[in-house]
């Protein structure tokens, strides 16, 4: 067995711990969860397979990944028969099973255990996180956007005290995070720099995101505007090279070379210590382009440390591409790639287990519309009767039923579930697939590497 990524040991520590974590206690509970957990390893306690284990078969051996414990080792066919077999003869092999949680005691229900640990942390939450939409106006046209019909406006200043004292009644002790979000969200910078500028006043320790098309951004808004609204990070979304990108994003104005600007634009934001995650738009209409964009952006920006790219696949559309196509895509973007650390791959296998799949059943977490209506996603801004509330007024039991967990069956069976954690409930809806990402990188890259 030659490990690639070692067990999380507190990840592991808590799925020992049963359900009496101490949350306040955090870190002395972990050290005595960690102690515990060391002595099952030395012991001679019977063991089972992980239900959280993943493995593709390569032509020799089994690459074998674990999703809740991050660990991940190639195994030697006999050492994978081994382990499912439960007959471990091997003292050695047994302890390495146990501490990189590839193997778990026999009387652990693990998935029983994440979800006791789900709801600690689910209760116990000290972050807020504020999606504020600037503006519902936008200088693009994307065919898939889902604001098609509702009212192009910027944000109502009268409700600007109203989502300050929010703010306020929302804080916990941790910094507020701030994402800005439209529309284009750079077509009102007024919101921002009031918004920044009163938090700022009050003492408030803040951060803000961004999620633009970067096509307003000058150098100057960046080096100064920027800093001052203590941005620290952007999405920009790309989909395809110059003429196909030009196409789908169908600018006002008739703007020339807007391929070539926007890259630009990315390169002055990384130059600026602000991080940009380039997200890929993908449909089975732009999936070849798609490849030929990976090979622009690794010739540009494959030594640019600010600089990560993904694919997200596009919804809502006929276009769309099945299970297996979105694995293959992603696969060959693998093999495209001189470094695939450019796609965040390593921290998707590292993290932490998901304890929501999103905001929408974060009750610290809010999108505010151009009205100052509250919703549980930004996909829903605009819409009225998705609601939950205004600045103003937030039912404290509504909000609090966001903690609810409705999974479908499929996902509560899922190897994926600490990953995904049920994936996208609106995309659900509409009748496109919900799973989040990860599951398919995981995947394609597992395949990757085995056909290295």
């Amino acid at each position: 067995m030659l490990t690639l990524i070692s067990g999380n040991e507190n990840i592991l520590a808590l799925m020992y711990s049963g359900d009496d974590f101490d949350f306040k206690n955090m870190r002395r509970n972990i050290s005595e969860r960690l102690k515990n957990f060391r002595a099952v390893i030395n012991s001679e306690v019977a063991i089972k397979p992980s239900v959280f284990n993943y493995h593709v078969e390569a032509a020799e051996r089994i690459l074998l990944y674990n999703t809740l414990y991050n660990a991940m080792a190639w195994f030697e066919k006999a050492e994978f028969t081994e382990l499912y077999s439960g007959n471990i003869f091997d003292k050695d092999l047994r302890q390495k099973f146990l501490e990189n949680g590839f193997g778990v005691a026999a009387d652990i229900d693990e998935r029983e255990n994440y979800c006791k640990w789900r709801a600690v942390f689910q209760k116990n939450s000290e972050h807020l996180s504020v999606n504020i939409t600037t503006t519902l106006k936008c200088n693009a046209r994307c065919p898939y956007c889902y604001e098609h019909g509702v009212k192009h406006v910027d944000f109502d200043e009268t409700k600007i005290d109203a989502l300050i004292d929010f703010i306020k009644r929302h804080k916990k002790n941790s910094p507020v995070k701030l994402n800005w979000f439209g529309g284009e969200p750079f077509m009102n910078p007024k919101l921002i720099d009031e918004v920044t500028r009163r938090l700022g006043e009050l003492g408030f320790q803040f951060y803000c995101y961004a999620i633009t098309n970067g096509n307003l951004l000058t150098r100057q808004i960046i080096q100064t505007k920027f800093k001052q609204w203590q941005i620290r990070g952007v999405q920009i979304t790309l989909d395809g090279t110059a003429e196909q990108y030009a196409a789908r994003k169908n600018y006002t104005g008739n703007q020339r070379d807007v391929f070539k600007k926007i890259l630009n634009r990315i390169s002055w934001l990384a130059e600026s210590n602000i991080h940009v995650d380039i997200r890929l738009n993908t449909d089975r209409q732009n999936l070849r382009d798609m490849l030929n964009l990976i090979y622009i952006l690794q010739t540009r920006f494959d030594g640019e440390k600010n600089i990560s790219y993904y694919p997200a696949f596009v919804t809502g559309l006929q276009d769309k591409l099945t299970e297996a196509e979105k694995i293959n895509f992603v696969k060959e973007m693998f093999h495209a790639v001189a470094n695939s650390d450019k796609i965040n791959i390593t921290n998707r296998f590292r993290s932490f287990p998901r304890n929501i799949p999103c905001m929408r059943n974060d009750p610290q977490s809010f999108s505010v519309d151009v009205y100052g209506r509250i919703y549980t996603c930004e996909h829903l801004v605009g819409r009225a009767e998705k609601s939950i509330g205004t600045v103003k007024r937030l039912p404290q039991k509504i909000n609090e039923a966001r903690l609810e967990e409705n999974l479908r069956e499929e996902c509560q069976n899922c190897v994926f579930l600490p990953k995904c954690m049920g994936g996208c409930a609106s995309n659900l809806e509409t009748g496109d697939g919900a799973c989040l990402i990860e599951k398919y990188l995981i995947q394609a890259y597992m395949q990757y590497m085995c056909e290295r």
